[in-house]
């Protein structure tokens, strides 16, 4: 799977979450119309609930966009064999790079993009 599919696809599925979302506060606010309070304090935590995941959903693909963008303008990287994955401002990278040099390279350019708290490479192999 290429670079720009990798991150397209997190983008749809944050769109998709995002979207469900929307239609459980929709249904949540037809729904408190003709329920007891108690009901609507359940809907309405769930739909917190669920609007909050939406929302990181949202974030972690528009940070893995932003890494995998940065990436690939990235004189001497190699996407080919690199993927990309984030939570909570935490990037991890796996997959394999040519050498050393590139290794150190896909590392520190990805600690230096905006929104990234810790990059994880244990998985970020140097190909035989």
């Amino acid at each position: 799977m290429s670079a720009m599919n990798q991150y397209s696809d997190k983008t749809k599925t944050a769109k998709n979450h995002l979207g469900a979302a929307l239609a459980g506060l929709i249904i949540a606010a037809a729904l408190l119309a003709g329920c007891n309070s108690e009901d609507a304090k359940n809907i309405t935590n769930d739909t917190r609930t669920l609007a909050g995941h939406a929302s990181e959903s949202l974030g972690n693909a528009q940070l893995a966009t932003r890494v995998n963008s940065v990436l690939v303008q990235r004189k001497g990287i190699d996407m080919s064999g690199l993927h990309v994955e984030t939570k909570d401002g935490v990037v991890t990278i796996s997959g394999h790079v040519r050498n050393q040099q590139e290794k150190k390279l896909v590392v520190e350019t990805v600690d230096g993009t905006r929104g990234v708290d810790k990059v994880v490479a244990s998985d970020l192999r140097i190909a035989p």
